[in-house]
């Protein structure tokens, strides 16, 4: 990508020309490419990797934080804010930490997806009920993606997800945080959900 200072003579350019290239700010600067006609092959793979990006992005949309209207920020979201790597941004680094589990060699792979699903839903009847009652009690709703995976992605499955994503970035050294998601019992669950719209 070429960064160009006044192009075209002027002092800003955005927008093609022709089919061939354009111009557009990007992070501050203004700059030139190549054109190239947007692809959405809407295959499976694709699918699958929305529907578990679509399920992580709902789950981190319930983290209170001032900036999103909450008096205060609530423990997951400061302490995702404390670990996040420079040049992240925290929501990024809470789903990357569950994203990242369903990866080999950087390459998404459907049934790891899937394997995480069919732990949530062998879950005993307790712990199920918990993470669907305190997914619902934070106002989150079932969905299912149009493609790839179809399948209903229940609230509490999105719930689980977003407890992976802290569970593998390490976010406290502490219960439940410190332990396989797939292990904790209502209390952990009850801790994790006040923990995303409260302080201590």
């Amino acid at each position: 990508m070429a960064k160009v200072t006044g192009p075209l003579l002027s002092i800003e350019a955005r927008g093609k020309i022709a089919d061939a290239i354009v111009f557009f700010p990007w992070k501050g600067r203004h700059v030139v490419r190549q054109w190239l006609k947007p692809t959405n092959p809407a295959s499976t793979k694709q699918g699958y990797v929305r529907a578990a990006m679509k399920a992580v992005g709902k789950a981190i949309k319930q983290i209170v934080s001032v900036s999103q209207g909450g008096a205060l920020d609530s423990k997951v979201y400061t302490l995702a804010t404390a670990a996040v790597p420079a040049g992240l941004n925290w929501n990024a680094f809470l789903g990357q930490g569950f994203l990242a589990k369903l990866q080999t060699a950087n390459t998404f792979v459907t049934g790891s997806f899937t394997d995480y699903i069919d732990v949530y839903s062998s879950l005993n009847t307790t712990d199920y009920a918990a993470w669907q009652t305190n997914a619902t009690a934070l106002g989150m709703e079932d969905f299912a993606f149009g493609y790839g995976y179809t399948t209903n992605i229940e609230a509490g499955c999105q719930l689980y997800f977003m407890a992976i994503g802290c569970y593998h970035n390490s976010l406290l050294a502490s219960a439940p945080y410190n332990t396989d998601v797939a292990s904790w019992v209502v209390a952990d669950i009850d801790i994790f959900k006040t923990d995303m719209v409260a302080t201590d």
